[in-house]
């Protein structure tokens, strides 16, 4: 069998071969020793592919990146597999194609050898006339507007040479349709989580999905220079070349005609060539760090679910209903806590509660229900909406509706205070930053993605270190004479420093404060980066440390607008958004 893992292999001449190959798929990994740990998850996949291959194999290796260049390399010394390379060029200009024709010579060259008789110029036409059969197929299904994990299986089959039928399912009609564009992708559960936050994939143009399959070689005296053309000038290039400009790109056309209300940019973990990958201005676009295969998508459905909740409000079609119950709620189900509130129609808050999150936190949730109920006297029939949110919101099965945190907390810091135009929430294990416009809508937003640094986590963890309390702390900061550094931006590693700072003999006060101030440091980070602008909303149960208040006050040079309980403003807000859901 012929396998192959980078879109930069010749589709055309596989055909022409008459050979059985594959696309490498996707498959779990371990950490081999012989793979640095700081490789994208792609290239480890197909190491473990590489692995089990046998010596009646060929492999196919293009070095794409210098991390699949370290791929190739073990595979000759660690695979049964016969491995032939495939040089890509840097640029995309005449010189290059005529280099990559001669690798593709190379090329046709071991498949005639394997298959034992050359191939023909006549054979390289029709595999080249195949291979444009199955990529026009391939974006007829995309004008037929059929659910995307029906478009993916083709595109799987498309990679073999085959043609799959796909069964007729459409997407929804009404609600955002989304592209995915950069590193690579083709998880169901990822599109399965885009179908659950109430949007449609309409393109995956990643290496998993339509990138291969776009430009076009013709039939002509040449074929091997039509077919490096098509790979090197005209079909959308990888982010390893130089000259993906804005407007310059196959992508900006592609996607024009694909009329998605947004558009997702994947970043691969450990990659930089996807950092900024062209996008047409018109188009609202988010940027994710992602890595292959996917292993959590906590995140990713956060970030996701606010973009296309920001994506909706040009959207029609708005849900509404009927209720003669006097009561909303909203229930935040984070890592750490949750929180429940009850208003009425004039938006005050009757009720609050919050408790730690624990193991299960839909019991949490029904508990907490419960006590509100007791409470107040009043029954299931007296609550006319309710709203989830936080990484939970899944699991409290008595609402109505799940809205992200980025939504509520915008909804519920506005309400409070209409003139605010940024948010920071810092909260038990995660911290972002909000921009509002004029109106309260989200207009961008950051949080932090690499671990528990910068949260009300991380200062549990110090507080213990230092054998202290979160006051004890604030009120030693005040005392600090030393402007200490603590750099680390993991907690683990960052416990560690401050167990070393202590044992050089520094004072609490001075680590007290530079611990604010690393704190600090991370949130201005996130603010400049969505140009955040007072009025400033600073919420989150972190917001009642004096120490990070007063210190991050001073970084930013603003005076920040604090609710009297800011751990409750998520579940507030959720709470006012199933208020306007409801027609009384």
């Amino acid at each position: 069998m012929i396998y192959y893992a980078c879109s930069y292999v010749p589709l055309e001449i596989l055909l022409a071969s008459k050979l059985p190959f594959a696309k490498i798929d996707s498959v779990d990994y371990t950490e081999d020793p012989l793979v640095h740990r700081n490789l994208c998850g792609y290239c480890k996949t197909t190491f473990e592919s590489l692995k089990a291959m046998n010596d009646e194999d060929l492999f196919i290796a293009v070095d794409s990146c210098d991390a699949m260049r370290r791929i190739n390399d073990l595979a000759r010394d660690f695979s049964k597999a016969r491995i032939i390379q495939l040089r890509l060029p840097w640029k995309r200009d005449d010189e290059s194609k005529n280099f990559y024709r001669d690798q593709l010579a190379n090329l046709l060259e071991v498949l005639s050898l394997v298959r034992g008789s050359s191939i023909t110029p006549e054979e390289l036409k029709e595999g080249i006339k195949r291979f444009n059969d199955l990529k026009d197929y391939l974006w007829q299904l995309h004008r037929e507007n059929l659910k995307y994990n029906e478009i993916q299986k083709a595109i799987d089959f498309a990679n073999s040479g085959k043609r799959y039928q796909p069964s007729l399912k459409y997407i929804r009609k009404g609600v955002p349709r989304l592209a995915v564009v950069g590193g690579i992708i083709k998880d169901r559960e990822f599109l399965k989580m885009i179908e659950d936050i109430g949007a449609e994939l309409v393109l995956n143009e990643t290496c998993g999905g339509m990138r291969g399959f776009t430009g076009e070689a013709f039939s002509a005296s040449d074929p091997l220079y039509e077919i490096a053309t098509r790979l090197i000038q005209r079909r959308v290039p990888c982010g390893r070349f130089v000259d993906i400009e804005s407007g310059t790109s196959p992508l900006q056309k592609i996607l024009l005609s694909q009329k998605p209300e947004g558009v997702i940019k994947l970043n691969q973990k450990f990659c930089d060539f996807f950092d900024d990958y062209p996008v047409p201005k018109e188009i609202p676009s988010i940027s994710l760090e992602i890595d292959f295969p996917l292993s959590s998508l906590g995140q990713l459905s956060t970030r996701i679910g606010a973009f296309v909740e920001k994506l909706r409000k040009g959207i029609a079609g708005a849900i509404s209903r009927k209720s003669k119950g006097k009561y909303f709620l909203g229930v935040d189900s984070g890592s750490t806590t949750t929180n429940l509130v009850v208003i009425n129609d004039s938006e005050e808050i009757l009720f609050w509660k919050i408790a730690p999150t624990g193991i299960n936190g839909s019991v949490t949730a029904h508990k907490l229900l419960k006590e509100a109920q007791e409470e107040m006297n009043f029954t299931a029939d007296d609550i006319a909406y309710c709203v989830a949110t936080g990484y939970g919101r899944d699991i409290v099965d008595f609402a109505n509706e799940t809205v992200t945190e980025i939504t509520c907390h915008a909804k519920g810091a506005r309400t409070l205070f209409p003139h605010a135009q940024c948010i920071i929430d810092i909260g038990g294990q995660d911290s972002k930053v909000i921009r509002l416009d004029e109106k309260g809508s989200v207009v961008d937003f950051s949080m932090n993605d690499k671990c528990a640094a910068g949260t009300g986590r991380f200062l549990e963890v110090m507080s213990r270190v230092l054998e202290k309390d979160l006051d004890a702390m604030a009120a030693a900061a005040e005392r600090a004479r030393k402007k200490l550094s603590i750099s680390s931006m993991c907690t683990v590693f960052a416990e560690s420093e401050v167990v070393s700072l202590i044992g050089k003999g520094e004072s609490i006060n001075d680590i007290s404060a530079g611990l604010f101030r690393s704190i600090s440091k991370r949130i201005v980070a996130m603010y400049k980066r969505v140009k955040g602008q007072p009025p400033v909303v600073f919420t989150g149960g972190v917001a009642r440390n004096s120490g990070i208040v007063k210190t991050l006050q001073e970084e930013l040079g603003v005076k920040f607008l604090i609710p009297k309980i800011p751990d409750i403003v998520g579940a507030y807000g959720a709470a006012i958004i199933g208020k306007e859901k409801v027609v009384k």
